[in-house]
């Protein structure tokens, strides 16, 4: 059924974008709301069977009962007499099937990938939803590098149940050749216990999350085979190749992080997507501070033991080395002159006079040779959109445009393409009178000169009398040193990266006829470290706001629900620190959370009470000045 260019409800049907196992999905545009969708069409042969429908609708109302900017948003579902339609928010992006490269992504882009997926299923898992059906396919990345986990059509409730005969193996083993291809898909990433048709629960998705993140590493599947049955032996009896011989670069702790996931037997496995979350942001932090890769590289110098000696060098080039000294030393001409005119310089002796006794005098050595100036790389406006693209703090990006050569552009069209890729706005006024730069504050830290304090003058006794054969001498009294204070050592400069999460314990309760507005205050519960580092202490205050009050009316005429922003948080050196409410940055203004935090039977006239626990997450790269004893 041809759908492009048709109207349905109100959407008006645009262009195909691909094909499902349930159906086809095309992008629409939504007149009553002037904005585009995704809609998935549930295919003519699939309509007629009441599985594959209740299937269909199962996958909507798992999705839109999650809400979280990972997993894709649905909007509506529409039942016509010619087919069902899935409204979706539409997202511009391509599928992990598109972005791993042959090889597999470097370890830093996978980990900025699988901590959002891990917190998509995070969040799934805590509503008791199960995805099994987690593969690259479904798992979609936008431009701007946010990921959208996709399809929930196999998605399960936790309740026990065994699986639909659809899914098992027997199907699998049924399946013509013809078709055998599009299966092996999905076959490749199942759990052990799901390819042998048992029950599941939320430990089947971590391993079909190893297998992803392996696949992501690598750029091959942990388990293949030439067929779907072969597949599955090596998913239920195989082990996966080690990492190391397909990606040397993969840090040890994060292929026994995937290790772990890939386990066999469900209970040795990690036993909630909440651990796996919370160790890949751990090595997520490791990464960014450039600690992940250290182990990995003393490794491979270890693995070099087996590999041959080098010869041992003659001693005959040293010899000669001596001997060509001594001819230069001895012999005068042109060795004596590259000599002298190579070796440091030093001042010749004072000259001696004999006549009058004098000071010698003062001897002015003659100038070192200034070393030919260096050839330097001038600046430009694609290498600032690399360094961004790579996470440098913008403190060391002003700190590289002041020490450089530089031939910036910035024509109104190379704002607009600096600003699209992310080049805060500070660096680019920068980049338009370089010489004044502002000094980062690591620049500062590093270049302050540790305070000391003054020596006081001695403090001296009276002169000392003495009588010596009837004679009076008086000797100078001895001086006795005035100790002085230790100085205070200064800070080390600790940067904190974006995104960093910690846990929060509201302060107070918050009623329920709060005002946009309303100040909140909140204490960090464990403390945030960078490393062995402590930067936000235990009991930290963090400062939040109000953003939409439980009145306020929403597009559809109704209530919505009271949400919050965090603004700042007190690191260990007094400075505050901007901090958001959720992983990703917001894309209309700030990032804010609902406030309810959904515990029962609380008061009406309390929207949350005290003690409520929410995550914080650190806004933008900031640096701090620890005192480390």
């Amino acid at each position: 059924m041809e759908l492009v260019g048709r109207v349905v409800s109100h959407y008006q049907f645009l262009e195909k974008l691909g094909a499902g196992g349930m159906g086809d999905i095309y992008k629409a545009h939504d007149a009553r709301l002037n904005r585009f969708v995704a809609v998935k069409v549930l295919s003519a042969a699939n309509a007629g069977d009441p599985e594959r429908r209740r299937r269909f609708i199962q996958e909507a109302q798992a999705a839109s009962g999650l809400n979280h900017p990972n997993i894709i948003t649905v909007h509506d579902i529409v039942n016509e007499p010619e087919g069902d339609y899935m409204v979706m928010e539409f997202v511009s992006g391509k599928t992990l099937v598109d972005l791993i490269p042959k090889g597999g992504l470097r370890p830093p882009q996978a980990l900025k990938y699988g901590v959002q997926m891990a917190d998509a299923l995070t969040v799934a898992h805590s509503a008791g939803i199960v995805h099994r059906d987690l593969k690259p396919g479904n798992v979609m990345v936008t431009d701007s590098g946010l990921v959208k986990v996709l399809d929930f059509g196999l998605a399960k409730l936790t309740d026990r149940s065994p699986v639909s005969h659809i899914d098992s193996t027997q199907t699998i083993a049924d399946a013509p050749l013809t078709v055998e291809g599009s299966i092996i898909g999905t076959v490749s990433y199942m759990s052990p216990e799901q390819a042998q048709g048992k029950r599941v629960d939320t430990r089947s998705d971590i391993f079909s999350f190893g297998v992803v993140f392996y696949e992501m590493l690598t750029g091959t599947r942990a388990f293949s085979g030439d067929s779907a049955l072969s597949t599955l032996s090596a998913i239920l009896r195989d082990e996966h190749r080690p990492m190391i011989e397909i990606a040397p670069d993969v840090p040890p702790q994060l292929e026994l992080l995937i290790g772990r996931c890939l386990r066999k037997n469900p209970d040795e496995r990690w036993q909630s997507m909440k651990d796996v979350l919370a160790a890949l942001g751990a090595l997520k932090h490791e990464s960014d501070s450039g600690q992940l890769y250290r182990s990995r590289i003393q490794s491979v110098d270890m693995s070099r033991r087996n590999l041959p000696l080098p010869k041992k060098k003659s001693s005959l080039p040293l010899i000669l080395g001596i001997v060509a000294l001594v001819l230069l030393l001895a012999g005068g001409g042109a060795g004596a002159w590259w000599w002298m005119k190579h070796r440091t310089p030093v001042a010749p002796p004072a000259p001696i006079v004999v006549e009058v006794p004098a000071a010698p005098a003062p001897v002015i050595a003659p100038p070192a040779e200034t070393p030919a100036p260096v050839d330097e790389a001038v600046l430009t406006n694609d290498n600032i959109i690399d360094m961004v693209t790579g996470k440098v703090p913008t403190g060391v990006i002003l700190s590289q445009i002041r020490a450089s050569k530089t031939n910036f552009v910035l024509t109104p069209a190379e704002v607009i393409r600096l600003s699209k890729a992310g080049v805060p706005g500070p660096v680019i006024e920068v980049m338009r009178d370089p010489k004044h730069a502002p000094v980062s504050p690591v620049e500062t830290a590093a270049k302050k000169p540790t305070p000391s304090v003054a020596t006081p003058p001695p403090v001296s006794a009276p002169p000392v009398t003495a009588q010596n054969n009837g004679k009076t001498t008086t000797a100078p009294a001895p001086t006795t040193p005035v100790p002085v204070a230790p100085a205070k050592p200064a800070g080390v400069p600790v940067t904190v990266s974006d995104a960093m999460p910690f846990s929060i314990r509201l302060a107070e309760d918050v009623p329920a006829d709060s005002e946009e507005g309303r100040p909140l205050r909140f204490t960090v519960i464990d403390g945030l470290k960078v490393g062995d580092t402590v930067v936000i202490a235990k009991g930290a205050t963090v400062t939040g706001a109000i953003v939409d009050a439980v009145g306020k009316k929403n597009i559809f005429g109704g209530g919505g629900k009271m949400t919050f922003q965090l603004l700042q948080v007190e690191a260990v050196d007094g400075k505050k620190l901007n901090v958001r409410s959720e992983p990703s940055r917001g894309k209309n203004g700030p990032a804010k959370r609902n406030i309810d935090s959904g515990a029962k039977g609380k008061s009406k006239e309390i929207a949350a009470a005290a003690g409520s626990q929410y995550v914080g997450y650190i806004e933008g790269a900031q640096t701090v000045s620890v005192h480390k004893n």
